[in-house]
């Protein structure tokens, strides 16, 4: 699906949503919806910070027709032991979740049950008495797959859990059975619960970004201090899971021409350490002589937006992405996007600018045409790029809020 057709398109079943119940401002009964995940997570996730935006939304009244009749989750603090980890999430959160679903059935105080992600899907209880929805943002783990991409093996999701994970899984793939619905944000994931799940109602709404919080400025912010030396900046942002193939970056970025690679910096914002045991990114870095910082991943906004600003492009190899934040993010900021073809960020992105995630050269190249328009500005500062940020204009929250209003009032009434 292209991004013409994601703008259009709120529902993926065969027959097409009803009209919307009602028009915003429009007056009519509102309707509740109980907001349910596991444990808490930061804002700053991907997941988390989707499910924080969503209850931010919905109780600030910007969901149309919809108002939040809680929120269950819960906290265990820093370091609980695997044990208390897995007794919450097992037994007394499940539990407590479906307590409370049938109290405010009882009291007639509920319309609607939506699960945060899949990885919460055991919660879905069983014969509930109120219609649930499940938001998919990817179903990795639950049907993994290895990918030969440049002739390495890139493992997508778990191929071999351990006993307690495989049990986990098991909970999950019981619930999503349970499920009324499913919502997602992409094609590709789209199509990946169409095979799996054939008969669940599925919606496919692409997730919102406030790109008025990553615009710049009209005068700039100090860069930060690892970005004061007249380098090419490069930047990377996310985890060192293997899908996001920093090993093959790295290689990319060992053969770049001399004459490009003495002025590139890179600077990667997210973990060093490889989550499956592997040499890290730093190390790998090392190994291949390219200049790498490790920022780290506990940044705020602000320090992150202003890497955006300042570097002169995100590269972002991945393998797989249920989404793909970062790249349109980074668009959002208008920094100059360098990102593999494939799924699901693919479809975010211009056409035709995504390059092939196995042709080295192809990289290579694009890299040193960054560098060139760097070195003809001769130290003068980047302009962020309005066609990339009005690429992106349709991920606003205003679209996403009234989809969400009309697919959770068609789940609600069925």
């Amino acid at each position: 699906m292209t991004i013409e057709q994601a703008r259009l398109m709120s529902s993926l079943q065969e027959a097409p949503v009803p009209p919307r119940p009602m028009e915003p401002g429009a007056a009519g009964p509102t309707k509740r919806v109980l907001l349910v995940r596991g444990g808490v997570l930061t804002r700053f996730s991907g997941i988390g910070g989707a499910f924080y935006d969503l209850k931010n939304a919905l109780e600030g009244g910007e969901i149309p027709g919809w108002q939040s009749a809680g929120v269950e989750e819960y906290d265990l603090g820093e370091n609980p032991s695997g044990l208390k980890r897995l007794r919450e999430r097992w037994f007394r959160h499940p539990a407590r979740v479906a307590a409370h679903i049938k109290r405010l059935r009882h009291a007639n105080e509920v319309d609607l049950v939506f699960v945060s992600d899949q990885e919460q899907a055991h919660l879905v209880p069983t014969n509930s008495e109120v219609p649930v929805v499940v938001y998919v943002h990817d179903l990795f783990h639950l049907f993994p797959e290895i990918v030969t991409l440049s002739g390495e093996s890139v493992e997508v999701g778990e191929p071999r859990p351990g006993f307690i994970r495989r049990r986990d899984l098991r909970r999950l793939m019981k619930g999503l059975q349970r499920a009324n619905a499913f919502i997602c944000s992409t094609s590709a994931v789209a199509e990946v619960c169409r095979q799996h799940f054939p008969d669940t109602p599925l919606y496919q709404i692409p997730y919102a970004i406030d790109v008025e919080r990553y615009a710049p400025p009209a005068t700039l912010p100090a860069a930060p201090e690892a970005l004061d030396s007249p380098a090419c900046h490069l930047l990377v942002v996310g985890s060192h899971d293997p899908r996001k193939r920093l090993a093959f970056l790295m290689r990319v970025l060992s053969k770049l021409p001399q004459s490009v690679a003495k002025d590139v910096q890179v600077h990667h914002i997210g973990g060093d350490t490889c989550p499956h045991g592997g040499p890290s990114a730093s190390s790998l870095a090392k190994q291949h002589g390219v200049a790498w910082h490790t920022v780290g991943s506990n940044i705020s906004d602000e320090v992150l937006n202003a890497y955006r600003w300042h570097c002169e492009a995100l590269l972002f190899p991945s393998g797989a992405e249920g989404f793909g934040y970062p790249t349109v993010e980074s668009m959002a900021a208008g920094q100059p996007v360098l990102a593999s073809d494939r799924p699901a960020h693919n479809e975010l992105v211009p056409p035709g600018t995504p390059l092939p995630p196995e042709d080295m050269d192809a990289w290579v190249n694009a890299i040193v045409e960054v560098h060139a328009t760097w070195s003809g500005r001769n130290g003068g500062p980047r302009q962020a790029e309005q066609a990339l940020m009005d690429h992106v204009s349709f991920l606003a929250p205003e679209r996403f809020n009234q989809e969400m209003s009309d697919a959770w009032s068609t789940i609600a009434s069925s």
